[in-house]
């Protein structure tokens, strides 16, 4: 199993409530999936920033799946279900190969 941290960037077409980054924080922390979530925080009135671990069998490819299926999940929980991922980072923190 391997270990990647995925971040990501998404604009909302309204400007987001100002808890948004909070609530989203707390999905991250808590989402079926995430091994750990670092949080969230606003990058402007739409845009929105995440983080988070996963834990994958196979490769970046997984993750980055994965990891986009669970961001766009967090955001739907956090009140942002019409918001476009607009930047996916996924880098490799641990391999236990």
């Amino acid at each position: 199993m391997s270990r990647y941290e995925v971040r990501f960037t998404a604009i909302n077409p309204h400007d987001v409530a100002p808890d948004v980054a909070e609530r989203l924080g707390e999905i991250l922390a808590t989402l079926p999936g995430v091994e750990f979530g670092s949080g969230g925080y606003l990058d402007g009135p739409r845009t929105v920033v995440g983080a988070f671990d996963i834990g994958v069998e196979q490769a970046m490819a997984e993750a980055a799946r994965d990891g986009s299926r669970l961001a766009k999940e967090a955001l739907s929980m956090a009140g942002m279900p019409d918001s476009k991922l607009v930047e996916l980072v996924v880098r490799l923190v641990e391999n236990s190969d």
